[in-house]
């Protein structure tokens, strides 16, 4: 495989890109001129490579908002060329952005998450095994805040591009040089995060792990028991967003290792009708995916009796927090229409009615059907 140094950029070419990207953020650009200029740049096999050398090794030379648009256009190209990417830009570009995830600036890092995020759902983990071991290095708390920002940042971004499936046989792992796979890498460093003093950082590492856990790998299925004790330990977290995904979770859980939730579903249940309660709406919704879930997992009688015993309770707190969308009252009398169709008519279903006030005034300057059709509009 060819070394990253194996594309040695023209100081031409950079001074070219670095132009034009310093003119398409100028407020009095011309877009559209701007865009097209663009468009023929891509056209040229090392445009990204430029592109990922402003962004990730600019420093010095060109402010966060150019490195910023370069990151984005990148991001963007890779969407439909890396897939067909060759040496040697791929390794450049795929180096220069495992680099920079531990940059000083927040706004590069962002974009540096983002952009490997994109690799990965093109070519699968497998094309990145320096990643996964530099990514496992910065989830390490104790290093530097900047690093761990970066690791969180591009992983929680890759779980959403792969539906968190990182997960395969070691074998398949040692192919590519990891000693197991990508999820068995992060998992332990992730939870040990869920005690981080920074609620931000409990958020990303909650949401990373959800993600991850409906392809949990095997060889960390006694890992589990840890993910619950560690959601236990969050229930009451003062971040809405932490209690969030902690409902989350354990839906989660349920769905995947129902027989991990048994000795503790008592807990769990009142646990969850607190949150239906929630001073946070966004927690409250999330709570209450957790009896859907409850109904389609494969438990034990015991725990199905378990839940009766709290129907008292439950049934009351689901109505009182029922909620309509503007339309779902056209679609229950929708609903009831059907169920009616084969029942004789009542007297007050074939009283007669009468033409709104609106509709008279046809013949005094109204247009035939135009009424009617307005009325409609208004009601919608």
């Amino acid at each position: 495989m060819a070394s990253s140094s194996s594309w040695q950029p023209a100081q031409e070419g950079v001074q070219q890109v670095g132009q034009l990207l310093q003119e398409y953020i100028q407020p009095n650009a011309n877009q559209q001129l701007m865009y097209q200029r663009l468009q023929e740049c891509s056209k040229f096999p090392d445009f990204n490579s430029y592109l990922a050398l402003i962004l990730c090794k600019g420093d010095g030379t060109y402010g966060d908002d150019v490195r910023q648009t370069a990151g984005l256009l990148l991001k963007n190209n890779l969407k439909t060329t890396w897939q067909f990417s060759e040496e040697p830009h791929e390794s450049f570009i795929r180096d220069a952005l495992t680099g920079s995830m531990t940059h000083p600036s927040r706004i590069v890092r962002r974009v540096v998450g983002t952009s490997l995020a994109i690799c990965v759902r093109q070519k699968g983990w497998q094309s990145a095994p320096q990643l996964w071991q530099l990514i496992a290095e910065n989830l390490d708390a104790s290093k530097d805040p900047n690093a761990l920002d970066g690791a969180l940042d591009a992983l929680y971004k890759i779980c959403e591009e792969t539906n968190g499936y990182l997960e395969s046989d070691v074998a398949t792992a040692n192919q590519v040089g990891l000693p197991e796979c990508p999820a068995s890498l992060v998992i332990p460093k992730t939870l040990q995060l869920f005690g981080h003093p920074d609620g931000k950082v409990r958020q990303s590492a909650i949401a990373i792990l959800n993600m991850i856990a409906p392809s949990w790998p095997r060889e960390k299925r006694d890992v589990l028991d840890d993910y619950l004790r560690g959601l236990f330990a969050l229930a009451h977290d003062p971040d809405d967003v932490a209690r969030k995904y902690v409902c989350q979770g354990l839906v989660q859980l349920l769905h995947i290792a129902p027989e991990k939730m048994t000795p503790n579903l008592r807990e769990i249940i009142t646990f969850m009708l607190e949150r239906q309660t929630d001073p946070d709406p966004d927690v409250a919704v999330e709570s209450c995916e957790f009896w859907a879930a409850f109904v389609e997992a494969d438990l034990e009688p015991e725990s199905v009796n378990i839940l009766r015993e709290f129907t008292p309770h439950l049934i009351p707190v689901l109505l009182t927090n029922m909620a309509y969308e503007e339309d779902d009252e056209e679609v229950l009398q929708a609903e009831e229409d059907e169920l009616n169709a084969d029942r004789p008519d009542r007297d007050q279903d074939i009283k007669p009615t009468f033409r709104a006030q609106k509709d008279k005034s046809f013949g005094e300057g109204g247009k035939d059907g135009d009424e009617e059709y307005d009325d409609d509009d208004d009601d919608d």
